[in-house]
């Protein structure tokens, strides 16, 4: 897989020349052009799903090559044209056969593909895990437990939102010109807007730059001339991005990837758009592909020889700690027992976190006292403990793809220091971690504190401030342990 490196002025023109225009159609303010003319998926003959034998898991022992995407990226066997993530760090794929616009659908979990009967050109994966797909002719389909269910036709692309309804683009228009939105939710409706590609955010964020509020995820819209719209679900009016993109794959951590415009046959660089960044602007990343698809952990990309890779959403934030290690498995609803670091520069600490509220993983454990054991050694917690004598960090790591919630509170930390706290009296913690879905940003806890006796103290466990919840997305939240 090539990575173009093109600069984002070759592919985003709209932010950098007015001679380039995304000006999106049917989302003008004239009622005429915010619903155009449509007919409903229900009154359109279902072209019907194809039966094809079941192919055995060795079609996709192959890696198409070309130049592989790069160290962040990791190739898994099997060739492939599109790309659909499923929330359980499963993948859907259509592969690059038969010929034709209709693909067969291979899923693969825990390193192993499985064929389904049945052919199609666009796949999208529920919360639930029930897939979606739609044909060649139109048909609109889900597939759960080894059977086919059809709601309608005439339809041209797919996505479903996050409480389980799904959004279709209809296929009414000339190919390649914008398509009417329609939703259906146990009966069909049309939506406002017009477009060639459609992705929901899973989003639960909220993020000014959109100009939502508290309002979570919501539909975007890619059409004909490249623009990028945001529209939230069961709310008028829409939030164009800046630039252009011919596919789209929203994050649920603040940010959407795209590839470039015009599409291109022999892949497109890939993009990223940060909504945690007061100033958004696309930022190029490595790498080039013609699908792309992503989960809470992984962007999955299709190259143009068929390879598929995977890279993290987001990656680790960038410091190793030095000090001592421990793990320890999460899932609902066990109360956890606690986390135990050994002794380090006469230190040890006692990590006890409530009940598990939602999500399953294993999270590892480290700490350090930042005078040398931690890479960089400038940490944020230089300006969280401003006046305070930072003790301890504890970092946490959650390697899964789903993020492990403790709920509002804090956990009971236990620090022994053999050799004292010297002047201090008291001991707080403060959280630097993507708590809630919010920002990465330093919580201060008011409220987690604790006394000093002789060489121990314990920090009790306290509400986030804000309505926040104690969460492990996948990536490193950090600890620390302040005293003064």
């Amino acid at each position: 897989m090539k990575s173009l490196r093109l600069p984002v002025s070759a592919l985003f023109c709209v932010v950098l020349a007015t001679g380039c225009s995304s000006s999106m159609r049917g989302l003008q303010t004239s009622p005429q052009s915010v619903m155009p003319p449509s007919i409903s998926p229900a009154l359109i003959h279902v072209a019907p799903m194809a039966k094809t034998a079941i192919l055995p898991a060795s079609v996709m022992n192959v890696r198409p090559q070309g130049a592989i995407q790069g160290a962040s990226y990791t190739q898994i066997p099997g060739a492939a044209s599109f790309a659909a993530a499923a929330p359980d760090g499963s993948l859907w794929v259509l592969s690059n056969a038969p010929a034709g616009n209709d693909k067969y659908i291979w899923h693969y979990v825990s390193g192993s593909w499985t064929n389904i009967s049945g052919l199609a050109s666009r796949l999208a994966v529920a919360q639930n895990g029930t897939l979606y797909a739609i044909n060649s002719g139109g048909g609109v389909y889900s597939y759960s437990g080894g059977t086919w269910t059809t709601y309608g036709g005439g339809a041209s692309d797919i996505t479903v939102d996050i409480d389980g309804s799904f959004f279709v683009l209809s296929n009414g228009n000339a190919a390649g010109s914008d398509q009417a939105v329609w939703h259906y939710s146990g009966g069909w409706t049309q939506s406002h807007g017009a477009g060639v590609r459609i992705a929901a955010s899973w989003d639960t964020g909220s993020y000014g730059w959109l100009g939502g509020g508290n309002i979570p995820g919501g539909l975007y819209i890619l059409n004909s001339a490249g623009g990028i719209y945001h529209e939230f679900k069961n709310t008028p009016g829409f939030t164009q991005l800046p630039g252009g993109a011919s596919a789209m794959a929203a994050t649920t951590v603040g940010g959407v990837f795209v590839l470039g415009y015009p599409a291109n046959a022999s892949g497109n660089s890939i993009y990223y758009f940060d909504l945690d960044s007061p100033s958004p602007t696309w930022t190029a990343q490595a790498g080039a592909g013609v699908s792309i698809s992503t989960d809470s952990a992984k962007l999955y990309v299709i190259g143009s020889s068929g390879g598929i890779y995977y890279s993290p959403v987001r990656a680790v934030q960038p410091w190793a700690f030095g000090g001592s290690t421990a793990s320890q498995a999460f899932s609902v609803p066990i109360t956890p027992t606690p986390v135990n670091l050994s002794a380090y520069n006469n230190i040890s600490a006692s990590i006890q976190f409530v009940q598990v509220i939602s999500g399953s993983t294993t999270l590892y454990f480290s700490d350090a006292l930042n005078n040398g054991d931690v890479a960089p050694n400038t940490l944020p917690a230089d300006n969280a403990t401003a006046g305070y004598s930072a003790v301890l960090y504890v970092s946490g790591y959650n390697p899964g793809p789903s993020t492990v919630s403790f709920g509002p509170n804090t956990p009971q930390v236990t620090l022994t220091k053999t050799t004292g706290f010297g002047g201090a009296a008291t001991c707080h913690l403060d959280v630097y971690s993507r708590n809630g879905g919010n920002a990465l940003a330093w919580q201060s806890v008011p409220n987690a504190t604790g006394a000093i006796s002789g060489t121990t103290v314990t920090v009790n466990p306290a509400a986030l401030p804000g309505g926040g919840t104690v969460d492990f997305q996948p990536g490193q939240g950090v600890f620390a342990i302040a005293c003064h």
